[in-house]
């Protein structure tokens, strides 16, 4: 055998090991088979830091998640719903089991609960094929009376997010992972009444109520036209806290009365429509309040607190919970107020009643 001869079958050999090797690492190859595949895996996390604490809180805060992934041409491809179980909510995930291709991704999460209450949000029935994003607003489950619309439930905590993603294809397989940021639709206010003497508040005196026109959502989450909606405290307690003392050593006792509201979104442009209003029992008014002016107060406290501009819709996304504290004359007229909102707190005096 020459040279030449021994060279080509050298090189022969080495043609058929490289196919060889080439077909073993093929996702179609037997060794795939045995052990492994090369699926493609599109994974989907969600945040929710978009707070007065900067911090991701969606483990603590979201119950469920109702996920909807449009076309281009913003028809509903395909839709999930999942419970998310407490133990492993830190490291929750939802397969996106959609081809590779372009897509828009819109949550609502917060819509299905523990079971035990009636719902407190609802979209409407998603059909693939038909459903166009648009027609999935998500609207306040309200209740009538004489008076008109009204809500008195401790709302479950809602939330929206929408993402747009490009899912790749890979022949070799693999997984990739996304996030949705989300944005929170309800808001706790507690409106704390107390008599500057120090003498009872009595619950059956006072009406307590905030009124908007924010129960209806689009699909980006800006508001829609909507009736007026009465919110109602879902919970009134008459509260005695001990403070300070006197030169006596006594301790002082204090007393009020709470109420607890859940409230829809709070946005800047509602600034006029969102209205605190406590009245007596016989009508005199005694307190009207814009909520969201007032809660706008604390706007500037957190931009210098944590070096971060940003605007009043901004602000007020990040804000789920505000405190009232309102002090009363011996005649029932509102004469000064404390608004705190986490940290920060202001005291307002000589306010004058519309």
């Amino acid at each position: 055998m020459n040279i030449w001869t021994l060279i080509r079958n050298v090189a022969a050999k080495v043609c058929v090991m490289s196919a060889c090797l080439l077909a073993l690492s093929s996702c179609d190859s037997w060794l795939y088979e045995e052990e492994g595949d090369c699926s493609v895996y599109y994974r989907l996390k969600f945040r929710y830091e978009r707070n007065l604490k900067w911090a991701d809180a969606f483990a603590n805060e979201v119950s469920s998640v109702h996920l909807y992934a449009f076309d281009k041409s913003g028809v509903l491809v395909w839709q999930q719903e999942e419970q998310i179980d407490p133990a492993t909510a830190e490291d929750y995930s939802m397969l996106l089991d959609l081809p590779a291709g372009d897509y828009k991704l819109l949550a609502w999460c917060g819509l299905q609960n523990d079971g035990e209450h009636e719902e407190s949000f609802s979209v409407p029935e998603a059909h693939v094929g038909e459903t166009h994003m648009e027609q999935l607003q998500c609207a306040l489950n309200r209740q009538h009376d004489e008076s008109g619309a009204f809500s008195k439930e401790h709302l479950y905590r809602l939330f929206h997010g929408t993402l747009d993603v490009s899912l790749p294809s890979n022949d070799d397989g693999g997984s990739y992972e996304y996030t949705m940021l989300l944005t929170k639709n309800t808001n706790h206010i507690r409106v704390i009444l107390q008599h500057l003497s120090g003498e009872d508040v009595n619950e059956a005196d006072f009406i307590f109520r905030i009124d908007d026109e924010n129960g209806l959502m689009a699909h980006d989450n800006e508001l829609m036209a909507d009736e007026n909606i009465n919110y109602r405290p879902w919970d009134i307690q008459s509260v005695e806290a001990g403070i300070g003392k006197d030169d006596t050593g006594v301790i002082t006792n204090v007393k009020g009365l709470v109420a607890d509201f859940t409230v829809g979104r709070l946005i800047e442009t509602h600034h006029e429509n969102m209205i605190l209003t406590i009245t007596t029992r016989e009508g005199k008014t005694v307190a009207r309040i814009p909520v969201i002016d007032y809660a706008l107060m604390g706007k500037e406290y957190y931009e210098k607190e944590y070096n971060y501009p940003m605007d009043k819709r901004e602000f007020l996304d990040r804000l789920d919970e505000c405190v009232m504290t309102l002090f009363l004359d011996e005649n029932h007229t509102w004469v000064s107020s404390v608004i705190q909102i986490l940290s920060w707190r202001v005291v307002l005096s000589n306010v004058e009643v519309e």
